[in-house]
């Protein structure tokens, strides 16, 4: 049942993002959909390329005979769905709360840094920035998001710009440890 989930899942993104899906729509699911997105007693509009795609992928909907048939096999789409959905954002969340914990660690040390170089200590500051550099807790949260359950990570930008900005402050730390020299 899992493996038949995530393969109708997989034909859903297919067939939200423009690919097509080679299978061929049955005439209720084409009658049901067209009524869906043309009827004026439906509340919520459907598209029907999407409904005949995503109901043509599953083979319960495919089997169906009856509008209570469809229906049933649209829950169920709908569930495996949501449940996929639940996984993926609780995956994000958990792998967030990792990456919020590096980045509060990484600010600390940063604030630290950045009153060392406020009060003329700038050796002290070039060894933190470095570290925070080093550390590349940007690249770190990147891969976990990544890698996740979830595959994408939605604070990709950000994480580029802290990357690069923590190199640039210990860069310039470093100048002026040098120059100071």
């Amino acid at each position: 049942m899992a493996t038949q989930q995530i393969a109708l899942l997989l034909l859903l993104l297919a067939a939200a993002h423009g690919l097509s899906v080679a299978i061929s729509p049955t005439p209720i699911i084409n009658t049901t959909c067209a009524a869906l997105a043309h009827s004026p007693n439906v509340t919520v509009h459907v598209d029907y390329e999407f409904c005949v795609r995503a109901l043509s992928a599953d083979t319960a909907s495919s089997s169906a005979t009856d509008a209570r048939g469809l229906a049933a096999a649209a829950a169920s789409l709908t569930v495996a769905n949501l449940t996929s959905t639940e996984h993926i954002i609780a995956d994000l969340v958990d792998n967030l709360g990792r990456c919020l914990t590096d980045y509060r660690e990484i600010n600390g040390m940063v604030r630290h840094a950045l009153d060392d170089i406020r009060g003329g200590r700038a050796a002290d500051a070039s060894v933190k920035l470095l570290e925070v550099a080093k550390a590349n807790a940007p690249a770190w949260c990147d891969l976990i998001l990544i890698e996740g359950d979830a595959k994408r990570n939605p604070i990709d930008q950000e994480n580029h710009n802290a990357d690069f900005l923590s190199v640039i402050a210990s860069g310039i730390a470093e100048l002026m440890l040098h120059s100071h020299g």
